[in-house]
């Protein structure tokens, strides 16, 4: 037998097989990474906030000021135009409803003029709220039943009852994903 012949032989073996492992990681890479959600698109990755309601209000003298209060305790800041929050009940999981800031309400605010969006900055006139800012949630209105929200140009009502409790889950409109959820009851204030 020839040895020269021997170790090129083993060298072209243990290269094909090199080669053949490196192709093999590479394409396991990249499956691994489209498949676990990797995104090349920044836009799309979701808020992390911690935001919580703290107080519902009942303007119940005229019954025409409602609204939820939400705090913004930590986290990521919040676009009020890239949120929807959809609000259920807890005594009904078929009751639900979502709300925008794109729909038109047709409730009044604290001074009695028309609203023009549903979220709003509570204190300024921002639509991103960070850490330590307030936003609320306003109602087209309360009736004898409790509180409730009616879009313009639809028939369709969401009624929360007293002494009831609504739920909510505010949701990324880029990413679609949730931000926080949580609930408050309905009771009389204001």
């Amino acid at each position: 037998m020839n040895r020269e012949n021997l170790n090129d032989r083993a060298v072209s073996e243990v290269f094909g097989v090199m080669l053949i492992l490196t192709i093999t990681l590479i394409v396991a890479c990249i499956v691994a990474t489209f498949v676990c959600g990797f995104s090349f698109d920044a836009k799309k990755d979701a808020i992390s906030a911690n935001i919580v309601a703290s107080d519902l209000y009942m303007d119940e003298s005229d019954e025409s000021c409602a609204y939820i209060l939400f705090d913004h305790l930590s986290g990521d800041p919040v676009d009020l135009n890239d949120i929807r929050v959809s609000l259920g009940i807890r005594s009904s999981a078929k009751m639900t409803t979502c709300i925008r800031n794109v729909d038109h309400p047709t409730g009044l605010d604290e001074a009695g003029n028309s609203l023009t969006c549903y979220i709003a900055n509570y204190g300024e006139d921002s639509s991103k709220i960070t850490v330590g800012d307030r936003f609320v949630l306003y109602a087209d209105g309360i009736d004898k039943n409790g509180i409730f929200w009616m879009r313009e140009n639809t028939s369709e009502k969401f009624s929360a009852p007293m002494n009831d409790y609504i739920t909510y889950q505010i949701i990324d409109t880029r990413s679609n994903r949730p931000i926080s959820t949580g609930s408050i009851p309905v009771s009389h204030t204001g």
